[in-house]
């Protein structure tokens, strides 16, 4: 599980000379249109619209955005030295479907690695209608086979062929303990629109095959598709495809925003019985129900009942954080948002609570917040009275100890709170009361236990091979 901007990335060349300012600017206006792509998604499930005015929520996606990528092996074809296919799939928690860019189509971004060849692998099988008939029906099934169209609420498309194909990922115990998953259904993508802005690439158009900008520095452009991990209805997503019920989970360990550029290590995305957090004491572990919302599945909804700072409750009551009618509310964790994003009104009493925690040490906040932050204190030199602050979760409290899971310091000794306010209209977008993100989960090891709808989590210092 390699962050973009880590010395472990393929990407790492474009975040060289970014400042922490800009990088964490970045990860704002990204949190932010994370909000816009789950308004949009879930609106389309509730068979709403939604303006979502860009001049609001903006919707900018740009090269220094943080994500996280993983290598996978797709296909079986006939190399005595490596009988796969690799590819890097950016890791989405916020939807269902695995695919990866096909030979054969006419729109698409570009990449490092040539296009997956299909018709070369002896596992590629195309799905007939029958095998999937509630997904598979009217234009999703053409001359007898399925097809599939995602659309993403940033407004990126994938069209394609799904079909059965043979998965390999690594394992920690070495080479020859790689899992290979049968039968996995994927996406082969045939057209693809408007990615090219969000991975920062040129893009082709209709079989005209030239590039419509500058072809990135060899080894810069290592995205090929997406690997989703939601707990859709479609059941497409890799987690809810593994063998049985007790394998249907998986975790990571993130590690924290403090860590800039070389700092950076790649840690592992575990799946089934490879999962580490139950090697330590039960005591140490806590769970908390997964929720799904009837008409918008993917997303992992958490029961949020209170949130306190610095074990002052601020003072919320469970009904803030519920799911309303038409698609309203709730809080969900997800790892694709970078910092943790609030509605206004929740997040105006968090940010009251926290001018009150700092007034005691004389701290006040300063008129002007650094860029794509809400708020920001003025701090001395040798201050360390850093608050926590605790997500009350249904049986379970999610408490951010660490200063670097909560507030970006600048070299200024400015200290700026890492969670982001969204507009409470969702005409201009934000459906969900809180969005988890994930600057506020590292440090813990997350566990999805899918088969069972419960999150589990533990305090760890995650670094290299966690």
């Amino acid at each position: 599980m390699i962050r973009s901007d880590s010395k472990e990335s393929p990407l790492h060349p474009r975040y060289a000379n970014l400042t922490q300012a800009e990088r964490f600017r970045g990860r704002a206006e990204q949190s932010k249109a994370r909000v816009r792509h789950f308004g949009s998604a879930r609106a389309a499930a509730y068979n709403q619209t939604s303006s979502m005015n860009p001049n609001v929520v903006p919707v900018k996606y740009v090269e220094d955005r943080d994500f996280y990528i993983g290598e996978v092996g797709i296909g079986t074809f006939n190399d005595e030295r490596q009988p796969f296919q690799n590819f890097y799939l950016m890791i989405d928690t916020g939807s269902d479907l695995i695919w990866t860019q096909c030979r054969g189509g006419g729109n698409y971004f570009y990449q490092d690695t040539p296009f997956y060849d299909q018709t070369g692998s002896t596992t590629y099988k195309r799905i007939p209608c029958e095998d999937l008939p509630n997904q598979c029906n009217g234009r999703r099934c053409i001359n007898g086979f399925c097809t599939y169209k995602e659309e993403y609420g940033s407004g990126q498309l994938t069209y394609g062929h799904l079909a059965y194909e043979t998965f390999t990922t690594g394992s920690t115990r070495g080479q020859e303990y790689s899992d290979r998953f049968v039968n996995i259904i994927m996406g082969c993508g045939l057209s693809q629109r408007h990615f090219g802005p969000a991975f920062g690439v040129p893009e082709t158009r209709d079989d005209d095959h030239a590039w419509n900008g500058p072809i990135p520095a060899p080894g810069t452009a290592p995205i090929a598709g997406f690997l989703g991990l939601g707990q859709g209805a479609s059941e497409f997503s890799l987690v809810l495809q593994l063998d049985d019920h007790t394998d249907k989970q998986f975790e990571y360990c993130l590690a924290s925003y403090d860590l800039e550029g070389a700092d950076v290590s790649p840690t592992y995305l575990r799946f089934g019985s490879d999962v580490k957090i139950f090697e330590r004491p039960a005591a140490e572990i806590l769970k908390t129900p997964i929720i799904q919302d009837q008409n918008f599945g993917t997303p992992y909804h958490l029961s949020l009942l209170d949130i306190s700072v610095n074990n002052k409750s601020v003072g919320f009551q469970k009904s803030d954080f519920e799911i309303r009618g038409a698609g309203i509310g709730g809080t969900i964790i997800d790892s694709g948002t970078p910092l943790t994003t609030m509605i206004g009104r929740h997040y105006e009493r968090v940010e009251q609570a926290l001018i009150e925690y700092f007034e005691q040490f004389g701290i006040r906040d300063v008129n002007k917040p650094n860029p794509g932050f809400d708020i920001c204190f003025r701090i001395p030199n040798n201050f360390n009275d850093f608050p926590t602050m605790t997500f009350h979760f249904e049986d379970a409290d999610f408490v951010i100890k660490n200063m670097s899971g909560l507030f970006v310091l600048f070299g200024d000794k400015k200290l700026c709170l890492g969670i982001v306010s969204s507009p409470d209209d969702p005409e201009v977008g934000s459906m969900f009361d809180v969005i988890l993100g994930a600057m506020q989960q590292s440090n813990k090891r997350i566990l999805y236990d899918v088969g069972v709808k419960e999150l589990a989590f533990a305090e760890e210092e995650c670094n290299l091979g966690s």
